[in-house]
């Protein structure tokens, strides 16, 4: 009799996946695969650099913008009279307010006793 010996697939097929994975790992340690792992890694920190510096561009030129509306509004707020007309407006409630203060403090200061309109 003769026998039929069947193959072990399983053990075959473990190891397929044994040496797929060495191949893998070998790959993926090999100096080729490093070297272009360094490239990938510098090529992503220069775009992040980029992108940093598009930003603060950006925000420098939005103040830029911001500062130069402001000035562009302050002139215009000079030209029609409006900072001036503020600027008394500020300056007489603050001499009213001395004033009042300074006439209390006077006030407060007693006509001798003996005075009959006292």
């Amino acid at each position: 009799m003769t026998e039929n010996k069947q193959p072990d697939l399983a053990s075959q097929f473990r190891e397929l996946g044994e040496n797929l994975k060495q191949i893998f790992q070998t790959a993926w340690e090999s100096e080729e695969a490093q070297n272009f792992k360094e490239e990938l890694k510098d090529g992503l920190t220069e775009i992040g650099n980029a992108a940093s510096q598009a930003v603060e561009d950006f925000k420098i030129s939005e103040t830029r913008q911001k500062i130069r509306a402001e000035a562009v509004d302050f002139k215009a707020r000079v030209e029609s009279g409006e900072v001036e007309s503020k600027a008394r407006e500020e300056l007489s409630k603050a001499l009213d307010l001395i004033n009042k203060e300074l006439q209390k403090a006077r006030n407060g200061f007693s006509k001798p006793e003996s005075d009959p309109e006292a």
